[in-house]
């Protein structure tokens, strides 16, 4: 990994606030806002900066080494440095500590001016857009007038879409990774659980423990609503690997009466059990439990809809290119709550991008498991202009004379985005891409398409009805389960379709097959027979007999090869025979 941004150093400033204080949406007042950011990487510039939105419990500190230590400890290290996904040597990056949290930023801990005693109880509520104004406050006081992109991940994510719905003006880029426009029911709960745990704990004292004793307040409280947050950050399957039921080592080491003592307080010795003990004391040391009821509350009461009566009246304010991360196997935030926001966001024709990635181990995984998003990530914020090359012209020829200046193209199964660079240039198309191959998709998203992960086995939801011109199933057609569904899916989504597919009556796999009795291997069908993605041999005959029995009337075929008794063949008009690769435009029979 390239060498880190080196040290950071925290800074703290006063907001310059309106005469009267900062006026909070659910009716109170602070006469005094500070706020702790930092900033690394890139000489600020009007056009690369980035702030990046921490999650629940995190703070300012991204990335960087802190002066006086010796490595770097930022809880985004591995994303954010020179060649990395967020690219130093590009960006200049701006994080803050929240409004309300308990890493320098006012929260209820901070001394209430008017008393001289911390707040405590007599914090005010506020709301996720009185904690993203008091960011763009922020931003505004140090000069920076326009964002390149705001990033955030889980709670940081909700942040991103009060702000891009809200501010739309204010930034080019967003990304809003394992996240949601609004809590699902399961998670409100672990929220309401959690809270309870403090509340209910008596050292809360409503709030107000500051001067109390150590002035941890309800520890025990804390602990609870830590080690139940951990549960969630995990996915099933990893604590399943990680813990299954295996015992500490101390089980056999145990005295009697140390036993005797835990089996009274109801412990066990599970491995699973220490190590939520070791989390959640280490939670202690560095978080406030006043802090962690006003952070949760703010973010179960936001909901991206309600302001302007429904999420896709919110997404339509949008003007910022979006890219939309989930992650499998996330208790907290599930895969269709961000396809939610992809659909509001594509009803109202915005520029997004949607990824899921299965990385299979939790909501935590976007800040422990960041290969595949670090990849993504670099390609969406760093759109590249590719150069077509002269073969692949030559290899899509007939596609592109098919399709229509200035259309706007869904390419279904779009690799790497090559088709679409070629569509780009000769066409001036608006072309998207549909593909589950992460390194491919991931090439697609940094030559500039807005590209969708879906399984076209399992339809285009995502996709409103008739959103593309042309939708191009480019060799796609006999890698699908169900070729029949891809059809229709194709023309659901747009007024035609291209489809090109190997054909397999040439005849030079109908000789191979005569004379060798084996199926053939070449430039057209690279791959052995146990090796090949083509599950289906369809041939110019058959599908015509499909597009017959679905009622789809094929309006053009171009047949290629690239032999000279082929192309032969297709001169005396021997289509089926003669063509090793079919180019059909096919649309819904039109009712007579």
């Amino acid at each position: 990994m390239p060498e880190g941004v080196g040290i950071v150093e925290q800074k703290k400033i006063d907001l310059k606030l309106p005469e009267g204080g900062l006026r909070l949406e659910t009716g109170g007042v602070l006469k005094k806002v500070e706020i702790v950011y930092e900033e690394c990487g890139a000489p600020r510039r009007d056009d690369n900066v980035i702030f990046i939105c921490h999650a629940l419990t995190g703070d300012a500190h991204v990335a960087g080494i802190r002066p006086g230590e010796t490595k770097p400890s930022g809880w985004w290290e591995g994303m954010v440095g020179p060649g990395r996904g967020i690219d130093t040597n590009k960006w200049h990056i701006v994080c803050a500590n929240v409004l309300g949290g308990c890493s320098g930023t006012t929260g209820p801990m901070s001394i209430n001016p008017d008393t001289g005693h911390p707040y405590g109880s007599s914090f005010p509520q506020y709301t996720m857009s009185d904690a993203v104004d008091v960011y763009r406050m922020l931003l505004k006081q140090i000069g920076v007038k326009h964002l390149a992109a705001v990033i955030g991940g889980s709670y940081g994510g909700i942040q991103v879409m009060d702000w891009v719905t809200r501010c739309p003006d204010e930034m080019d880029m967003a990304a809003l990774i394992a996240t949601s426009a609004s809590l699902n029911t399961q998670a409100l709960a672990f929220d309401v659980v959690a809270r309870a745990g403090i509340t209910e704990d008596p050292d809360w004292n409503g709030g107000d423990y500051y001067e109390i004793g150590d002035g941890l307040g309800p520890k025990h409280g804390l602990m609870s609503a830590r080690q139940l947050a951990h549960i969630t950050y995990l996915s099933r399957e990893l604590l399943e690997e990680k813990f299954h039921r295996k015992l500490q080592q101390n089980f056999v080491e145990a005295s009697a009466e140390e036993r005797a003592k835990r089996d009274s307080s109801f412990k066990t010795y599970f491995q699973i059990e220490s190590y939520l003990d070791h989390h959640g004391k280490k939670f202690l040391q560095r978080f406030d439990a006043n802090s962690y009821l006003h952070i949760t509350r703010s973010m179960d009461l936001f909901d991206a809809g309600a302001r302007y009566g429904s999420l896709d009246a919110a997404c339509e304010r949008v003007k910022a290119k979006c890219l939309v991360v989930s992650y499998e196997r996330d208790i907290l935030f599930a895969e269709w709550q961000s396809k939610d926001i992809v659909d509001a966001l594509l009803r109202n024709n915005k520029r997004v991008t949607y990824c899921h990635l299965e990385a299979g181990t939790g909501h935590d995984s976007f800040l422990t498991d960041i290969s595949d998003l670090s990849g993504l990530l670099s390609g969406f914020l760093n759109e590249r202009k590719p150069k077509v090359m002269r073969w692949q012209k030559r290899l899509y020829r007939n596609i592109t004379g098919m399709v229509k200046k200035n259309s706007r193209v869904m390419d279904i199964g779009c690799g790497d985005g090559s088709l679409l660079n070629v569509l780009r240039e000769q066409k001036n198309a608006k072309g998207d891409g549909v593909d589950i191959d992460i390194d491919r998709f991931t090439e697609a998203v940094a030559d500039g398409h807005d590209c969708f992960w879906e399984d076209a086995d399992e339809g285009l939801s995502l996709i409103p009805d008739k959103h593309y011109d042309v939708a191009i199933c480019s060799d796609t057609l006999q890698e699908v389960k169900n070729p029949r569904g891809l059809l229709h899916e194709a023309l659901r989504i747009a007024e035609e379709a291209i489809v090109t597919f190997p054909n397999f009556a040439a005849y030079r796999i109908r000789l191979t097959l005569m004379f060798k009795g084996r199926l053939p291997v070449s430039k057209a069908l690279p791959f052995k027979w146990y090796d090949t993605p083509n599950i289906h041999c369809v041939t110019l005959k058959d599908f015509g007999e499909l597009c017959k029995a679905e009622k789809i009337e094929i309006l053009e075929v171009k047949a290629e090869s690239r032999h000279i008794f082929g192309k032969l063949l297709l001169l005396l008009g021997f289509k089926n025979l003669g063509a090793s690769r079919i180019i059909a435009r096919i649309r819904r029979k039109q009712e007579s």
